[in-house]
This record gives structure tokens, sequence and C-alpha cells, in this order.
């Protein structure tokens, strides 16, 4: 049975010994480490109610860190990155005094697998709605490629489809009908879902039918194509992104917040983030996109709220702390260590 003594003679070997002079670390980075246990001392009176002296190594196990470390993120509001740093001077406490004493290794064992928290999911790259307008505008209607680059970028947008599921779109997949139009998209995993379509959005396919299509086209028929020797071949994705980065380029004159590498990505992101703003809940947003996890769709969410921030963030001229400093007493560690 280890003592509350055991627990903190060991922290006052590893501080002022192990750490200093077996590994040599700086005294920045062990006051660090010093700061993790402080930190658990506190998670552990706060939330067990424990006394300092009934802190042993009996009341340390994987399911105790692992609240550690949710308590980090949820209460103190730790970055992940930055709760991550305290799980691993805990880990490295705890590999230490497994190598101390061999009773300690299966403490050691069980909290090595204490999973690190998750670093939230990147935010979106989305277009600005005035830069999807001014995207959709470049190729201009008065030929038959900028005709075609147009519905492309408008479809793209419209149905917040993948680019694949646009490129793989058939006549038979298109209902432009006023009021109902749809089209009927397949996924991933071979899964097909319907997606509703603006009537403005229906008008453009209509007319490019009209000039692609002339006439009554096979329903199997590619809605999009390329020509080569004078046969129609498949879109591939490489001449869609290079249409993009090529309309693009000109649009900027007018919009110049079009970033340098635009990807057909962007508009589904920015299809998603206006439905969100305009109210639609997400498992609908999720069911428009063909997401099979409402956890994907979320992370719109987050990054709506992220925007908010870096807004409020940019208007006041402050830059936001990545690594909240704790205020705790960062010498409570060393007094019940007998260090001070």
């Amino acid at each position: 049975m280890q003592s509350s003594d055991d627990f903190f003679r060991l922290v006052r070997s590893w501080l002022t010994i192990h750490l200093p002079r077996a590994r040599r670390l700086s005294p920045h980075t062990i006051r660090s480490y010093k700061t993790a246990l402080t930190m658990l001392l506190t998670y552990l009176r706060e939330t067990r109610h424990l006394d300092w002296t009934q802190i042993t190594f009996d009341t340390i196990d994987r399911a105790t860190i692992a609240g550690f470390t949710l308590w980090l993120t949820d209460t103190r509001h730790l970055a992940a990155s930055s709760a991550n740093q305290r799980l691993a001077a805990i880990k490295s406490f705890l590999s230490y005094c497994a190598g101390e004493d061999p009773a300690l290794v299966a403490v050691w064992l069980d909290v090595k697998q204490t999973r690190p928290a998750r670093t939230p999911a990147r935010a979106p790259d989305a277009l600005t709605i005035p830069a999807v307008d001014a995207l959709i505008r470049a190729p201009g209607q008065h030929t038959r490629r900028g005709l075609r680059d147009t519905t492309i970028i408008l479809l793209l947008f419209d149905t917040a489809a993948r680019i694949q599921e646009v490129l793989d779109l058939r006549i038979a997949d298109i209902d432009t009908n006023p009021g109902r139009g749809r089209v009927t998209v397949t996924g991933k995993g071979h899964k097909t879902r319907t997606i509703p379509i603006m009537d403005k959005t229906g008008r453009h396919l209509d007319h490019y039918a009209s000039v692609f299509h002339p006439g009554k086209a096979a329903p199997e028929a590619l809605l999009f194509y390329t020509t080569r020797s004078g046969r129609p071949q498949p879109m591939s994705q490489d001449n869609v992104t290079f249409l993009l980065n090529k309309h693009a380029r000109n649009a900027r004159t007018d919009c110049p917040e079009l970033p340098e590498r635009i990807h057909a990505h962007q508009l589904r992101h920015a299809r998603a983030m206006q439905m969100l703003r305009a109210g639609v809940p997400l498992p609908h947003i999720k069911e428009f996109l063909g997401h099979a996890n409402i956890t994907t769709t979320s992370i719109y969410a987050t990054a709506d709220s992220q925007m908010v921030r870096d807004a409020i963030q940019k208007a006041a001229g402050t830059t936001p702390d990545p690594a909240p400093l704790w205020n705790g007493d960062d010498d409570l560690i060393l007094q019940l260590a007998g260090l001070t």
C-alpha cells in the first residue's frame, strides 16, 4: 500500500534530481512539469474532494487521468494542445516512478493508455458569398465554354455536391421544373440522394442543355463533357480545378478576397455555411451534404462560431492566447514535496 509520503518523495526526486540532472531539462521545462502536477492535485481536490494527505498512487489510474484531461479543456478552458502537454508531463512522472518502484509499473501501464485530448477539426475553408458570386459571373455566357463553366460553378454551389458527384450527373438525373427542380447525385458508397435546386439554377441548366444537348438527348448521356478529337469525353476533376482557378484569376480584380488557389470543395463549404447562417438545422444540412455522420456536419457550426470570435478579436485589436495561463499556486507542489 503506497502512502502520501511515498507519492511526494518521488515528486521531490523527480523534480530535483531526475529532470535537471539525468534529463538535463531547462528550468522553464521543469516549471511546466511542476505546473502539470499542481493542476492534477487541484483537480483531485476540486472533483474528488481529496485532502493532500489522501493523495497516493492508489488514487491515480487511467479513468482519473482521463477525467483530468477533460477537466483541463472543459473547466480550465485549455486548448487541446496545452492539455496534452500536461498529460505528457503526468505520464513522464509516472514512467519515472515505475522505474524507481516496480510496484508502480501497473499504474504507469494503465495511465499510459490515456488518450490525448482531441484537437478540434479544422474549420472548412469556405468562400464568402461575394467571392462565390464573383466566381459564378467570371466565365460569362457569351461563349459555349463560358456557358458550360458558369453552369458547373453554379451547380457546385447550389447543390453543395462533391465535384465527382457533379461530373457523374446524367441527363436523367436532372429535373428543372420550376418550384420542384432537383438533381439526383450518387455519392460515397454508391448512395444516391436528391438535392433541390433553385429555379435560377434550373433555368441555367435548361439553357446549357439546349446548347450542349440539342434535340432529345439520351437519358444516360453525361451532363458535362469535354471534346477531344471531335468526340465528347468525361470531364476530370483536374479539368474543373483548372477552370475554377482560371476564372478566379479574372474575378480577383473585382473581388480581391478570392484566395490564390480555388478548389471545388470551397463552394460546397460556402453553401453549407450559408445554410447554417440562414437557420437550417444541422440534421437537414447533413442530409443535403450526404454526410454519414452529423459530427462531420457540426464542423460548420464550430467554424461559424470561430469566425464570430475572430471578428470580435480583430475588432478589439487583440490576439487570442492559444494557451491560457495557469493562475493556480505553482509553489504548492514544492511545499507538499518538502522543497520549500
